[in-house]
């Protein structure tokens, strides 16, 4: 599997301001908690959360081309993502893990 990294850089004091990876999506998880969504998903030896808010549309649009080819009714807070047409050439994610927590490998998962 190849996960390419992008580094961005601010032309200050050389940090990084953000960190884009891509993950594939059958790596990236759902996670419900609480009534929190997040997904989870690991990059390299670790693993990371992320907000929904956070969450890049295309893991939304894939999620819910997903749910349609098992036959799962779309739930009404998923619906804006419901395309006729979706591309599945690439189905990376492209994720910035400066919005993103480490999570310890044990993390609960909603089932």
């Amino acid at each position: 599997m190849c996960i390419a990294v992008i580094l961005k850089y601010s032309n200050q004091n050389a940090e990084v301001r953000d960190m884009i990876v891509e993950i594939p999506f059958n790596l990236v998880r759902l996670n419900e908690v609480a009534n929190t969504r997040e997904i989870v998903f690991p990059y390299g030896n670790d693993w990371y959360r992320m907000s929904w808010e956070d969450t890049p549309e295309r893991f939304k649009e894939l999620y819910v081309a997903w749910l349609k080819l098992q036959g799962i009714e779309i739930p009404e807070w998923l619906k804006d993502y419901e395309k006729d047409t979706i591309d599945i050439k690439d189905v990376n994610i492209e994720i910035d893990l400066s919005k993103c927590e480490k999570i310890p490998a044990v993390y609960p998962l909603a089932r």
